[in-house]
């Protein structure tokens, strides 16, 4: 069964969400490693959502959950902001180091799948999945 807590959209909220999501995390991540990785990619998701959904401003919500299953673990990162238009995303180039743009290219690279919905009442809906167990595990079960 999902768990979720909502933070403001201020930056000093992300400990909180990183702290409240490590501790539903570790135990599953424990034998899996990666704990500092969900965070990492949680930490980046949420500045993103700070940043880019919210403009900075801090009076608004943003729920992140959690779903631990014995094969998975998914955080989710729901805003009700302002939608990137993915037509204008520009992957930044990783031959041309520079201030920004890492985000998204993080966040695939730490965990296992990212996904982005666009749910009908606004706004972003972001899943960060981590496999617990490999394929090959996950198959044998």
């Amino acid at each position: 069964m999902p768990d979720s807590m909502t933070i403001s959209s201020r930056v000093e909220c992300i400990d909180d969400a990183r702290r409240w999501v490590a501790e539903r995390a570790q135990t599953a991540l424990v034998h899996a490693g990666g704990t500092a990785d969900l965070e990492l990619a949680l930490t980046e998701a949420l500045a993103n959502v700070i940043e880019h959904s919210y403009a900075g401003q801090g009076a608004h919500e943003i729920r992140v959950g959690t779903e631990v299953t014995e094969d998975v673990i998914r955080v989710t990162v729901r805003d009700w902001g302002r939608i990137a238009d993915a037509r204008t995303f520009v992957r930044r180039d990783l031959d041309d180091p520079g201030e920004g743009g890492y985000g998204v290219f993080l966040m695939e690279q730490l965990v296992d799948d990212v996904r982005r919905e666009l749910p009908p009442d606004g706004g972003t809906l972001l899943t960060l999945t981590k496999y617990l167990r490999t394929p090959n595990e996950r198959r044998r079960s």
